[in-house]
């Protein structure tokens, strides 16, 4: 959505939702927010990570613990292709029993055993 992707408008829709008081919840692990951090400060001057932590404010950021690790860790098994990034995205998801919204193909085809929910066409 920041750097204007394929899907962003998507996730555009989704937050601007929350704003609009939908009864909807999107979360993030701080290992994924560290992700976006990173590449938001790398690769797009255009935004601050200040700036973007105001943007996503409806966004519920999600501590990344001990059970969250080992969680990710057996989803290693189901694909070496995963990241540690991947990885922590699917056990949040897991374990809040929600749908993982993704650009990436390879998710669907893995037969996860959380919902996945393509962003791109």
């Amino acid at each position: 959505m920041v750097q204007g992707e394929p899907g962003g408008e998507r996730v555009e829709g989704l937050l601007n939702s929350i704003e609009l008081g939908s009864d909807v919840t999107v979360s993030i692990s701080t290992v994924n927010w560290c992700e976006v951090l990173t590449r938001t400060q790398r690769d797009y001057n255009g935004m601050t990570a200040l700036e973007l932590t105001a943007a996503l404010s409806g966004v519920e950021l999600v501590e990344f613990g001990k059970a969250d690790a080992e969680l990710a860790t057996s989803y290693a098994l189901v694909s070496r292709a995963l990241s540690l990034g991947d990885r922590a995205c699917l056990a949040l998801a897991k374990q809040r029993n929600a749908t993982v919204w993704t650009a990436d193909r390879l998710w669907a085809q893995l037969g996860l055993d959380v919902p996945i929910e393509l962003i791109r066409p």
